[in-house]
């Protein structure tokens, strides 16, 4: 496409859990992708058992097992009745067949290499903490550079998660203050309050044929930290959060708690940075959330079982306009806490795993990133005003003396003056200033005794005039 827009800014997709190719010593251990997915898994499930997390610490850069993310999983993933994703191929060619990017490999280029178009592949497995932290370290080196080499001191992140990226990005544009760096994040599907899928899950294991996923799951940092971090679960007549219930079969309570201080860290920083006019008016979140798909939205524990439902938890009693979702994610939870009340959240019909290619998704999202790289505040009328000088109060047998002004680049013909009588009736009369150099004068005799309204106004009535101005004068004995 010859016609393609600038883009000054840095764009960095990040995939959601499974999206990205997960390599060990070199081969690949997850790559889950094309149309022969049975076939991909049927070899998989002799290796699976190397994904199991044996131990994690956020602050950890690599865990030394062997295994790191290389790419994302562009094409279909599935796995059934666990997780499927129509691929990252169209998000990514948004980008390239519309904007003039330089791509890159965000791990692999070398340092005085200079790009603005980023895939962020991570192993999913692990904290989201320790890939945010990974993510700032590269963003900053990368984003650096870009500057330098392109002359835009000012060029910024655009981050474009799905799904738990969105998760990783918080953290690092919230309590790693990747915002300062940041235009703004979009996000499709993220569950910024949880999903119930990863709730049933860890309590009843994943098994498909020869497949079991369940051990391996029920290792991964990550799957806690996809918990609901509200009252979900109704234990009794009362519900409650995952983390703070007792009992629930093959959930690990402690971990379930580092997942809510997870959510809880980030929920504290952006209270303090909407304290912040720069954060207000520099950075922006734009959630797009599926609805309209059946999606679990409860658990009940009975006799030591957890069973998840479409049922809505007792914080939502009787509001069944949210009783939806994308399939995975409910309404509620795509959403994050503080636009609650917003009224530009997106909203569209469609499954989990295709928000990011979603046709209308794609043009809302191409139509604000062009708008967001062009200064509409330019794009407006002259900032021509008039400005209105007057005495309060006049004898009869004194003119009535009005000076005015109007500023700006362009002339709107010659200023009139409207005077109407407040205190007695009579028909308004509607006279012409006279200009001198840079004023604009108006005198009137002869006006008896009583209360008036001066509307002072340009010949031309434009749209790019500038706005009438009013006053009031008083004729007295």
């Amino acid at each position: 496409m010859a016609n393609k827009a600038p883009m000054k800014d840095m764009i960095v997709i990040l995939p959601g859990i499974l999206g990205s190719v997960l390599q060990k010593d070199g081969k690949d251990l997850w790559a889950v992708s094309g149309q022969a997915i049975w076939q991909v898994l049927t070899n998989l499930s002799n290796t699976i058992h190397n994904l199991k997390l044996g131990q994690d610490d956020p602050l950890a850069e690599s865990l030394g097992d062997g295994i790191r993310a290389t790419s994302l999983i562009q094409d279909t993933h599935l796995i059934p009745g666990f997780w499927k994703i129509d691929g990252y191929t169209q998000t990514s060619r948004l980008i390239t067949d519309n904007f003039n990017v330089t791509s890159g490999d965000i791990y692999n280029d070398p340092d005085d290499k200079a790009a603005n178009f980023y895939q962020f592949p991570y192993d999913w497995r692990r904290d989201n903490r320790a890939n945010a932290h990974i993510l700032k370290k590269l963003i900053d080196k990368r984003l650096k550079r870009w500057r330098e080499a392109s002359g835009a001191a000012d060029a910024k992140v655009i981050l474009m998660a799905h799904s738990m990226g969105g998760l990783v990005s918080r953290y690092y544009l919230e309590v790693l203050e990747g915002w300062r760096d940041s235009r703004a994040l979009f996000t499709f599907g993220t569950p910024y309050r949880g999903s119930l899928k990863a709730v049933n899950f860890l309590a009843n294991g994943y098994k498909q044929q020869f497949l079991d996923l369940t051990e391996v799951m029920r290792s991964l940092t990550s799957i806690y930290q996809l918990l609901p971090i509200y009252e979900v679960v109704k234990i009794g007549e009362s519900y409650k959060r995952i983390a703070e219930a007792d009992g629930l079969p093959n959930i690990d309570k402690r971990k379930a708690q580092d997942a809510l201080a997870f959510y809880r860290e980030i929920e504290t920083a952006v209270e303090q940075h909407l304290k912040l006019e720069e954060y207000r008016q520099s950075f922006t979140v734009v959630p797009i959330a599926g609805v309209q798909q059946p999606t679990l939205q409860s658990a009940i524990l009975e006799n030591g079982k957890l069973t998840a439902s479409e049922d809505l938890p007792g914080v939502l009693h009787n509001r069944f306009d949210l009783s939806d979702g994308d399939g995975t994610v409910p309404q509620v939870s795509a959403i994050p806490i503080e636009r609650s009340k917003n009224f530009d959240n997106f909203f569209i019909a469609e499954q989990h795993g295709a928000l990011q290619n979603q046709k209308q998704v794609l043009q809302n999202l191409l139509n604000c990133l062009e708008l967001s790289q062009f200064d509409l505040a330019n794009v407006r009328a002259p900032q021509a005003a008039i400005s209105l000088s007057l005495d309060d109060l006049y004898l009869p047998d004194e003119p009535v003396s009005i000076r005015a002004r109007v500023t700006g680049p362009i002339s709107f013909g010659k200023l009139q003056a409207e005077i109407t009588s407040v205190s007695h009736e009579q028909p308004a009369v509607t006279l012409n200033f006279v200009e001198r150099e840079r004023d604009w004068l108006l005198t009137i005799d002869s006006l008896k005794q009583g209360l008036y309204r001066v509307r002072v106004q340009t010949e031309n009535s434009s749209d790019q005039a500038p706005t009438p101005v009013h006053d009031l004068f008083e004729v007295v004995r």
